[in-house]
């Protein structure tokens, strides 16, 4: 099958560069200095499973170009980004296509599919660490290496083609795994990523001090407390286990690793913390729910009551 990377930062860069370690058919959209340096000297992963990968040859673009249509696209991006790539995905898809978006953002892969009329959008998310650290250069920061993605309820999708992309997955070292309930699995990892960035961006942290007693690691779990209370008024099933599960991940991380949106905040860039701060505040107040620490945070960050909105569908035309 023919793969497309949308955006070859920390997620696509592995993605796509562990696909293309296994064999497999894969095109990369990466943009500025990070294609630049693709194009002239391949992609280098510093990988934590499979040890240096050093990726010549590899077909790398802007998005601008006419590249053919493919089988499964992987769409990585920020979620600030994301009406971007509305029109790279129209032009290399068919009615065969499948779409996956790994984005920090609840409904993603619903609202990018009204735009996406006769397109096949399934929804995902991923369990790795890795950043951009220097341009064609990605460095994994932990051993886990997962890719969740499964269709949304009712959806119909070709389960035949679900599995040829978990075998391709799991054939160059991706552990795949198709899900019978996306929309919890989407959750799950969210409210992870949501809780390590937020608390990371406000005490300008790094794992290391999440991993051990302290304010860091006791406002972690008090967002992940305030994230099961919004579970239950959305009729997500969480684990009971939920708490432990996500300080067991955390306690696979490298000291010095930190979310890419405090890298962001911190480096002045645009970040997703609309997505994962304000937009919580703004459910949380949907539903009734109390989240004092998720609201002293977002008032930190600039929250107002227009901040973090879901995503609509005008913006993604």
């Amino acid at each position: 099958m023919k793969y497309l990377i949308i955006g070859t930062g920390g997620t696509g860069g592995c993605i796509g560069g562990y696909l293309t370690s296994g064999g497999k058919d894969v095109t990369f959209i990466a943009r500025g200095d990070h294609l630049k340096a693709i194009k002239e000297n391949g992609l280098i992963i510093h990988s934590t499973l499979k040890g240096e990968m050093n990726l010549k040859n590899v077909k790398a673009f802007d998005g601008g170009e006419e590249l053919g249509k493919f089988d499964v696209i992987f769409l990585c991006v920020k979620g600030y980004s994301l009406n971007e790539t509305i029109s790279i995905i129209k032009k290399a898809s068919n009615e065969k296509t499948i779409v996956v978006p790994i984005l920090n953002a609840l409904n993603a892969g619903e609202k990018l599919s009204e735009a996406l009329t006769g397109i096949t959008v399934l929804d995902g998310c991923i369990y790795v660490g890795g950043y951009i650290s220097a341009p064609g250069e990605i460095t994994q920061t932990m051993e886990t290496f997962r890719v969740v993605f499964g269709a949304r309820e009712n959806a119909k999708v070709d389960m035949n083609l679900l599995h040829k992309i978990q075998l391709d997955l799991e054939e160059s070292g991706i552990e795949g795994i198709i899900s019978d309930n996306i929309r919890r699995g989407i959750f799950k990892k969210i409210s992870f990523t949501s809780a390590f960035a937020a608390t990371g961006a406000y005490y300008d942290a790094a794992a290391g001090e999440f991993q051990k007693d302290g304010e860091c690691r006791r406002m972690f779990i008090l967002l992940l407390k305030e994230l099961q209370k919004i579970a239950i008024a959305l009729n997500i099933n969480l684990d009971n286990d939920f708490i432990d599960e996500n300080l067991v991940f955390l306690s696979g991380f490298s000291s010095d690793t930190t979310a890419s949106m405090q890298k962001d905040i911190k480096t002045g860039k645009s970040s997703e913390k609309d997505e994962l701060i304000f937009n919580i505040v703004n459910i949380a107040e949907k539903y009734g729910i109390g989240v004092p620490n998720y609201k002293k945070i977002a008032k930190y960050f600039g929250y107002s009551k227009s901040s973090g909105m879901f995503i609509q569908r005008k913006e993604l035309m």
